[in-house]
């Protein structure tokens, strides 16, 4: 591969995929510890990291918790387009600054799932119960509320790395502080430091005093603080396809109550789960599964699937997922 390019058509050679796995794992880690940790050159890893970033192969970001921060609760939405032009309403939908991502289904024409960030529990049940309001090409076949998180796409890696070397980038992260979350009350402060990491989460501290007005010392207090809380929770983005993994299924499980903590914990451990949740519904589990192809995805399905107990049905569905217009989602 050429070394100044990345074509979107090819995977990222071995090295690439390390130092990704290892930004997704710690996003705010320093070239000189990826080196030294991946045991390469600081000055190799700096000059692919920057590329990836150039390019936007790589984008480095952060995302609040929104159940913990007050903002709301997500609900995953299952669709299908009845306008005369399926992709105007798709548009319609991705515009709104309410979603969260838009996925396409391969199996159904017209079919897709949303999720969306509702702020109070009023409109979470409204629009369990009448649909997606100013979007009349748009039907709601089934509305599930996000009961329980069991891993959040944030905290999925590519499976390329030793287990020591995932310890000890796990080493550097901001310690989670001990106890059961409380929810947190964001400051106009909190915001302008949660807005800035949004917009580049790798932004070092120096700069970050900068551009807010705060010293060095006070910025690092304030991002430390939103990690430790876990109101925010940084991410490093790259499309799976270019990690060799451009099958992505979204999985519908119907599982006994018994064994949903259970499924869920196990599924979530797995290498193949970018997300996985608890929800509201007949089929009262979701999870998306990224692999390298669709033989992957049938062992996935078989092995990992057919060895879990507790599942009582199942639907798999091959998606893409489409480009937001809105640039930073709630």
């Amino acid at each position: 591969m050429d070394t100044d390019r990345i074509d979107e058509a090819d995977c990222l050679d071995a090295l690439d995929r390390r130092i990704v796995a290892a930004l997704q794992i710690s996003p705010r880690a320093g070239v000189a510890e990826v080196g030294r940790i991946l045991g390469e050159h600081e000055r190799a890893v700096a000059r692919r990291v920057q590329r990836l970033l150039d390019t936007g192969v790589m984008r480095c970001t952060a995302e609040y918790d929104p159940l913990l921060c007050g903002l709301g609760r997500t609900l995953h939405l299952r669709l299908r387009t009845t306008a005369s032009c399926p992709e105007s309403s798709t548009a319609g939908l991705a515009a709104r600054p309410e979603v969260l991502n838009v996925a396409a289904v391969g199996g159904g024409a017209g079919h897709l799932w949303c999720e969306l960030l509702v702020e109070s529990r009023s409109s979470l049940y409204s629009l369990t119960a009448d649909g997606v309001p100013g979007l009349p090409g748009i039907d709601v076949l089934s509305a599930h509320i996000t009961l329980r998180p069991f891993r959040d796409e944030s905290e999925w890696h590519v499976p390329v790395l030793t287990e020591e070397e995932v310890k000890r980038l796990r080493a550097s992260l901001a310690q989670p502080l001990p106890g059961p979350t409380q929810p947190y009350a964001l400051t106009p402060g909190d915001a302008r430091v949660a807005d800035a990491l949004k917009r580049n989460a790798r932004v070092s501290l120096t700069e970050l005093a900068a551009e807010l007005g705060f010293s060095t010392a006070t910025a690092g207090r304030r991002v430390a603080a939103l990690l430790e809380r876990r109101a925010v929770r940084l991410r490093t983005v790259v499309d799976p396809a270019l990690l060799g993994r451009p099958v992505h299924a979204r999985v519908q499980l119907k599982v006994h109550p018994a064994g949903i903590e259970s499924v869920g914990t196990t599924l979530s451990a797995g290498p193949d789960v970018r997300f996985c949740a608890a929800v509201t519904g007949r089929y009262n589990l979701l999870a998306d599964v990224c692999v390298a192809d669709e033989t992957k995805l049938y062992g996935f399905v078989v092995d990992t699937l057919g060895s879990l107990p507790h599942i009582l049905d199942s639907d798999t569905e091959i998606v893409r997922r489409l480009p937001l217009t809105n640039d930073t989602p709630p």
